[in-house]
């Protein structure tokens, strides 16, 4: 016969089972983006999801997508010390111009 668990116990258990902490790296990645590339590039591409080993970024035209594609290794080294499981970047071309982001002022 199995005795009830204390909660304490099955919710770590529960959240490593569901790889909810790897989630939460990976997505503190979108949230951290102009952190990690500056406000500049920020400016013209935006992190917008992730899946498990992918982060993808919308960019607001091709020069910006060509122009991370070659700083991409160096981007993804500074993800890394972020203790994310992203292991690959996609840059798409967005089909509407890139917001300003809430409280950025016009240049």
């Amino acid at each position: 016969m199995k005795f009830p668990e204390r909660i304490n116990r099955i919710v770590p258990r529960v959240l490593k089972d569901m790889d909810i902490g790897g989630k939460v790296r990976n997505w503190q990645v979108v949230d951290k983006w102009e952190d990690l590339v500056g406000p500049k590039i920020a400016r013209h591409a935006q992190a917008v999801s992730v899946d498990s080993e992918n982060l993808f970024v919308m960019v607001d035209n091709p020069v910006w997508q060509s122009q991370l594609f070659i700083m991409k290794s160096e981007i993804l080294k500074k993800i890394r010390k972020l203790d994310s499981r992203i292991k690959d970047i996609r840059f798409m071309i967005s089909d509407t111009p890139m917001t300003r982001r809430q409280g950025e002022k016009k240049n």
